[in-house]
């Protein structure tokens, strides 16, 4: 199979500020479910969602530390994935919910896509992409995330904090929210992980950060946070020996534009995302075959890829589910004895 490589050349932030207004993508929660401790899913209500516990300070995130248990704590990309697909295929619409979409995706995946433009150490990321029956679907590499000692620390500290401030409910080991919205001009249909609610409802995104590089990583946490319809940051200040002695810091989102984020770049973020999703739209010919997307980074020159893998893209059972003709012919059955007995 030939080679199928088609570019995108980035432009400069202040032509996506033009694009769309951060505030217009106002998503709407349609359906939630979370992954049991084994992994399995579950078709759920907001009853799931974890909530804060009390505690202690100080708190100590290295207990219990090691190499292996951050190994362990490690999920692949492709099962969340296929998570999403699970809560359209156990939906009370079925395939009619697919009907106003035109991008099926996880929230990590446009979160990346968005902070390209900000991102001042031009990490790269890659990701995978088909079209089918006119759906674009994006979803993360299966891949092993390589990490030196200090990384893994770190991503141990993250976990260990959330252990320590969320009550998980019985059973269950994460739970995600399904929600509609409209970047540029494609309806998406995302999978967001919810991290803790308030008692009066309030979504909260849980993180830990030193203290004096707070100001540097809200704007990424504002970028997943908004895509997710987070309405609260939540940090814990930790040292550098893992040690969190303060009460942790709570911001509302509502705050973050104007204080920690300019308003025009939350514009070039959303106004970004649209415009990319919108070429890989065009780009991406109708069939079961994979595509990869990818940024290369670096400080040469910005462009983005796509490129044609030559594999298949989407599960069998969903595509069992998406090409049932059942569903289909009942409905034509009915419109026809409509036509043929009118009222």
């Amino acid at each position: 199979m030939a080679v199928v490589t088609k570019r995108y050349d980035i432009k400069a932030t202040s032509e996506y500020s033009r694009l769309q207004n951060y505030t217009s993508y106002q998503p709407t929660e349609v359906g939630t479910f979370s992954i049991s401790e084994d992994g399995d899913f579950i078709n759920c209500n907001k009853a799931k969602i974890p909530t804060l516990k009390t505690y202690k300070l100080p708190l100590n995130l290295n207990e219990g530390y090691s190499p292996k248990a951050v190994d362990v704590s490690r999920e692949t990309s492709f099962p969340q994935w296929e998570k999403g697909l699970k809560w359209i295929h156990g939906s009370k619409d079925g395939k009619k919910s697919l009907s106003d979409v035109d991008v099926i995706t996880q929230r990590g995946v446009l979160k990346d896509i968005g902070y390209t433009n900000h991102n001042r150490y031009k990490n790269p990321w890659k990701f995978e992409a088909c079209k089918y029956k006119g759906k674009l679907y994006i979803r993360k590499l299966e891949q092993e995330e390589k990490w030196d000692a200090w990384g893994m620390q770190n991503s141990y500290w993250g976990k260990k904090f959330e252990e320590f401030v969320m009550e998980q409910q019985a059973g269950t080991k994460a739970t995600y929210n399904m929600l509609k919205g409209k970047i540029g001009n494609r309806n998406f249909l995302l999978s967001a992980e919810v991290d803790a609610v308030t008692p009066d409802g309030k979504h909260m995104e849980i993180k830990t950060c030193f203290a004096n590089k707070l100001n540097v990583k809200i704007p990424l946490a504002w970028l997943q946070s908004h895509l997710g319809k987070v309405d609260v940051l939540y940090y814990g200040l930790k040292d550098k020996q893992g040690m969190v002695y303060s009460k942790p810091t709570e911001i509302s989102m509502a705050q973050v534009p104007g204080r920690y984020v300019k308003a025009h770049e939350a514009n070039a973020m959303i106004g970004f995302i649209g415009d990319v999703i919108d070429w890989m739209h065009t780009a991406i010919p109708d069939g079961d075959e994979t595509w990869i997307l990818e940024y290369p980074g670096g400080r040469g020159r910005q462009i983005i890829t796509l490129e044609i893998q030559g594999q298949k893209f989407m599960p069998s059972w969903y595509l069992q589910f998406i090409d049932g003709s059942k569903e289909d012919d009942l409905v034509r059955q009915v419109e026809a004895l409509s036509l043929e007995h009118p009222v």
